[in-house]
């Protein structure tokens, strides 16, 4: 019987994150980089933190879902959210005064920290909030190995 050479894991990690990131846009983060991470029917997808420097929310589609993912650098404060209201998807402007972002499509202003709108159109209504986690871009491609990394366009 002819044995099989096993592979390191940390080698077979590597293999996999070059893998699963062939197809993603613009550059791998690092292994040790910080990510928001999230997984939604069966996607997975990483936001790394640096594309919130100049930026305070990235709006994006996960799965069949539109989301909202909110992170304030200076609070180290990230909120993870549908941002589908009464059935038809909103758009945040990717600016944030503090915790509070404006909804584009309904002319509202939500609480990041809360989902709750405060101002406009549809304020007391609540968004969903999304199951997320901070983590090592190494640890959560290790753990997902089909993750992708959200890149904003024209990078």
């Amino acid at each position: 019987m002819r044995r099989r050479a096993l592979v390191p894991a940390s080698a077979l990690a590597a293999v996999l994150a070059a893998a699963a990131v062939a197809g993603a846009q613009g550059a791998t983060p690092e292994a040790s980089e910080a990510v928001i991470a999230l997984s939604f029917r069966g996607s997975h997808r990483a936001y790394p933190l640096g594309i919130f420097a100049d930026r305070r929310i990235v709006n994006d589609v996960v799965g069949s879902m539109e989301i909202a993912v909110f992170h304030d650098p200076e609070r180290d404060l990230s909120t993870a959210w549908f941002r589908t209201v009464f059935g038809e998807p909103i758009e945040f402007s990717a600016a944030a005064n503090g915790i509070l972002a404006e909804d584009l499509t309904t002319i509202t202003r939500w609480d990041m920290t809360t989902g709750v709108a405060v101002a406009g159109n549809l304020v007391g209504q609540r968004l969903v909030p999304i199951p997320f986690t901070k983590t090592g871009w190494g640890a959560w491609i290790a753990a997902h190995p089909e993750a992708q990394v959200y890149r904003p366009e024209g990078r």
